[in-house]
């Protein structure tokens, strides 16, 4: 999928999502500069996140972790930085592991995940 982001000369932003299905090539025209890198990453960057220690995601992580496997839900680890978790292979749960921040393109298991998470 391709998320296209407009920043419009009001100081507003236009955000477009094209699903990957659509997506027949990308081509790269130009690189962004640093401050619509610094732009790009306020906009996307979970505001949830920031509230928490290292410490605190790791324990919050490790506790959901746990729980799952205690209910049987099959779930790994995936990345280095963050460490996304990810159930049955077909959702994943980013910091702050929080139903807001489960993604899948299986709507009724991304519906029953959060359902769980949010119990």
């Amino acid at each position: 999928s391709i998320v296209l982001v407009n920043f419009l000369e009001d100081g507003r932003l236009s955000v477009t999502g094209i699903m990957g299905h659509s997506v027949q090539t990308v081509e790269t025209v130009s690189e962004g500069d640093p401050r619509v890198r610094e732009k790009l990453m306020h906009v996307f960057t979970a505001g949830d996140c920031k509230g928490y220690s290292p410490e605190d995601l790791e324990e919050k992580r490790t506790s959901l972790k746990k729980w799952l496997e205690k209910n049987h839900i099959p779930v790994t680890e995936q990345g280095d930085a963050q460490r996304t978790l990810c159930v049955a292979g077909v959702l994943t749960i980013d910091p702050p592991y929080a139903p807001e921040n489960c993604s899948s393109s299986n709507e009724i298991i991304l519906s029953r995940i959060q359902d769980l998470i949010q119990g």
